[in-house]
This record gives C-alpha cells, sequence and structure tokens, in this order.
C-alpha cells in the first residue's frame, strides 16, 4: 500500500505540475486551451471551466498533456470566432509558442528548487567531506577523499558523481586519500577498462572503498544526560580538536578515536572562544560514552543556497548522464522504468517524508530533462519544430511531422518496454540472491 501511494503521489505531483507550467503561461498569453488531461485515453472524472477548458484525470497514468486549438482541427476551429482564432497557439509568435512549450520543464525544476529549499529548512547542514576505509587494507586505518584524477572532492555526492561520470571510459583512476593517523596522502591507482558501475552500489565501492558522508567540524550535538561524558563535563556544542593528543580532522574521525576500550581518553575542545581539557574514564566493549555528533541545522538562508546548489548539481549531472547514455558510454540498464520508481516511491516514503521530498526534487528534474530531449512526443521536439520553422520560414510539412511523431512514439514507447523489462530482471536477481545468498 506504501508503494502504491508514494507511487500516486509522485505521479500527480509530478505530472500536474509540469502541465500546469504549459497552461498557465497559455493562459497569461491568452491562448485558447481546449483539454488539460491528466492521464491518457477515456476520462475517469472530468469537468469544465467558465472558459470552456476540460479538466480531466485519465485512466493510464504515464504522463499528460494540455490540448491547444489547432488550425488543422475544423470541427473545433471553425467554433471560434475571429477574434479567438487570433489566440490559437499556431496563430501567436513564435517567443509565445516557445515560452509555452518551455514552461512545462521549467515548472519541473522550480518544483525541485524550492522542494529542496524545504528539505534543506529541516536537514543538517550537507556535508562537507568525505571518510573511508580501505576494504582490502586490514590496518584499521580511517583516511579522508581528496580527489578522483586531480580532480577535488567537496562532498559525499560530488565524490560518488565524480566516479560515475567515469563511466565507460578505460585507463587509470587515481584516488588520492588522506591518512587521518600519518596526516599524509596516499593514492589508490586502478586501471579500468570500459569502466560499469553496480546499479545496487555506490560507486567507490567498485575501488574497494567503504565511504560516509563526514563534516570537517567535530562538533559534538548531543550528550546524553548523566552519561560518562556529561557527567566528565562534556557539552553539546563542543568541538573537540584532540583526542589523546591526536588532531581531530572530522566528525567521523572523532567517534573513530572516542571508539577506544581499556584506556582513559583526553579530549582537548573548544568551547566558544576557550580551550576545555575533559578526561573520559577507560571503557569497555559496548559501553557507551554519550556523545553524539550532529552538524548544526540549516537556517533559512543556507537552506536556499543547499536548495539552489543540488538543483544545479542535478540539473547538470542528468544531461551528463543522458548525454553519456546517448553516446554509449553509460548503459541503458542504468535507467528505471514505472516499477522502478514505484520500487523508491514506497521505500522511501517508509524511511520518512525527508526521503520522499528528495526523490520528489530529483524525479522532477529528471522529467524536466527528459521532456527537453529534442523528440518530436516530447517539449524539446515541438520546441526544434518552432525553431526550423522560424528559421525557415514557413511550416513544416503534417505529413513530416506526422512521419516524425510516429518515429519518435516508436523510440519512446521501445526504450519504456526496455526499461520495464530492465526493473523485472533486476528485481528478480535482486530476490534471486537474498532467497540464495
Amino acid at each position: 500500500m506504501t508503494y502504491l501511494f508514494g507511487t500516486l503521489i509522485l505521479f500527480l505531483v509530478l505530472v500536474t505540475f509540469h502541465e500546469y507550467g504549459h497552461y498557465s503561461v497559455a493562459r497569461f498569453f491568452k491562448i485558447k486551451v481546449l483539454k488539460f488531461s491528466i492521464g491518457f485515453g477515456r476520462d475517469l472524472f472530468n469537468w469544465t471551466n467558465k472558459d470552456g477548458v476540460k479538466f480531466s484525470l485519465s485512466m493510464i497514468p504515464l504522463g499528460g498533456y494540455v490540448a491547444f486549438h489547432d488550425p488543422n482541427d475544423a470541427e473545433n476551429y471553425n467554433k471560434l470566432t475571429t477574434e479567438e482564432k487570433k489566440y490559437v497557439l499556431a496563430n501567436r509568435p513564435a517567443f509565445e509558442k516557445a515560452l509555452v512549450i518551455l514552461a512545462g520543464p521549467f515548472f519541473n525544476f522550480i518544483l525541485a528548487l524550492f522542494t529542496f529549499i524545504l528539505v534543506g529548512l529541516f536537514s543538517p547542514k550537507e556535508n562537507d567531506s568525505v571518510s573511508a576505509t580501505i576494504n582490502e587494507a586490514d590496518n584499521n586505518r580511517l583516511y579522508k577523499v581528496i580527489s578522483v584524477n586531480d580532480e577535488e572532492i567537496n562532498n559525499y555526492q560530488d565524490f560518488q558523481f565524480k566516479l560515475l561520470n567515469l563511466s565507460g571510459s578505460s585507463g587509470k583512476v587515481a584516488i588520492t586519500l588522506f591518512d587521518y593517523s600519518n596526516q599524509e596522502n596516499i593514492e589508490l591507482v586502478q586501471t579500468v577498462e570500459e569502466l560499469t558501475f553496480d546499479y545496487d552500489e555506490a560507486p567507490s565501492e567498485y575501488f574497494g572503498l567503504n565511504t560516509a558522508p563526514d563534516h570537517s567540524e567535530p562538533r559534538v550535538g548531543k550528550v546524553k544526560e548523566s552519561s560518562i561524558a556529561d557527567l566528565a563535563g562534556l557539552k553539546a556544542g563542543d568541538i573537540i580538536l584532540e583526542v589523546n593528543s591526536n588532531k581531530v580532522f572530522s566528525q567521523i574521525h572523532a567517534i573513530y578515536l572516542l571508539n577506544q576500550y581499556g584506556g582513559q581518553i583526553s579530549l582537548l575542545v573548544q568551547r566558544d572562544s576557550n580551550s576545555v581539557q575533559i578526561n573520559l574514564p577507560s571503557k569497555s566493549e559496548g559501553t557507551s560514552y554519550g556523545i553524539e555528533m550532529i552538524a548544526e541545522n540549516n537556517d533559512f538562508f543556507s537552506s536556499i543556497n543547499y536548495g539552489i546548489d543540488q538543483t544545479i548539481f542535478w540539473v547538470v549531472n542528468i544531461f551528463k548522464f543522458l548525454y553519456m547514455i546517448f553516446t554509449g558510454s553509460m548503459g541503458l540498464d542504468t535507467l528505471s522504468g514505472p516499477i522502478g520508481i514505484t520500487e523508491a516511491a514506497g521505500t522511501s516514503l517508509s524511511y520518512g517524508i525527508i526521503p520522499f521530498l528528495l526523490l520528489l526534487a530529483i524525479l522532477n528534474i529528471n522529467l524536466g530533462a527528459f521532456n527537453l530531449l529534442p523528440l518530436p512526443m516530447l517539449d524539446g521536439g515541438q520546441l526544434l519544430f518552432i525553431l526550423v520553422e522560424e528559421v525557415k520560414g514557413s511550416p513544416i510539412s503534417l505529413k513530416l511531422k506526422a512521419l516524425l511523431f510516429n518515429l519518435s512514439y516508436l523510440i519512446i514507447m521501445t526504450l519504456f518496454v526496455f526499461v520495464v523489462i530492465n526493473d523485472v530482471m533486476r528485481l528478480f536477481w535482486r530476490n534471486f540472491y537474498q532467497q540464495f545468498y
């Protein structure tokens, strides 16, 4: 039920907002609209407003559309007065038509921006570093990820996407790590051939790294009342500078150093503008000091910055991925269809509203970007028609438009069937391994 409910919400929000973009800009220019539909096929429910626009919820939940009057549709077009015909989309200036077309994807991007800002308001500040352990190195050490092929890493998301962007490449991949213990850099170098990543794993796992988002300021978020740390005098807001004279570089590094057994631990912390020494008694395995490391929450302005950064990040990277899929450097098996989206919707909703809102924001950008592809069935294709007609100074023949439309329909439906099969096979093999391994 959670999966169905989550998918229904996603579908209604994504499609309605996209189509409302087209509709609202058309109405701004007083362009005549016939129908606003969520879904395709026979209407399940409909109503008509005072302007004669029919709004409907249709049977097939695979998208939606805004239908405009068309001079080639004589039955509806001839019902219009001479004045009304001036406000038919086909008779409007090219810039108005282009803005109406672009409004759908643009509204998706705007909704993603506001969703990211909302998420930011209820989330800790974004991580600014990545801590890692090396699977094959039995040295019990913690590292900070510095760069990939000399490109500096900004945060966990940036690290994983820099690796993902190497899909299809061949040659050496160099990951630079900072050893917290020795306080020196090391380099992991691996030669790859047409690099591909497992859909269910973080790209860093391919290179034998267990990674986690981290914060470079090791600030204590909470101290449990009457815990060992509380009784020793540690307070929320303290910044841990040293543990047993070892410099602390991040929150995870602080936790790593505090998880030592059988010996007293000496802390040097910064409290406001003062340095304070705190001694913690030794602890046995399974005992907790009662310290929780939490990043500060975003304020209103940092939430806006987070929303802008995330929107730009996802727009840029989704277009990169579409280009990589088109050029063959990233496989079509990385795409998800309705089954994959349903699974993601249900899973994210079961984890809480914040993960679900993040999925909503990312899917908004996916929908907006996909619709800008230059296929006649999509907004990008319609925009291309407008530009070509404006350059050549005359309309493209209906026969050619119909041919290109049918060809793009065939491409999209083939892709749709492929991603559905891909989703089914992915679920089958996942369940198979869970059952037998």
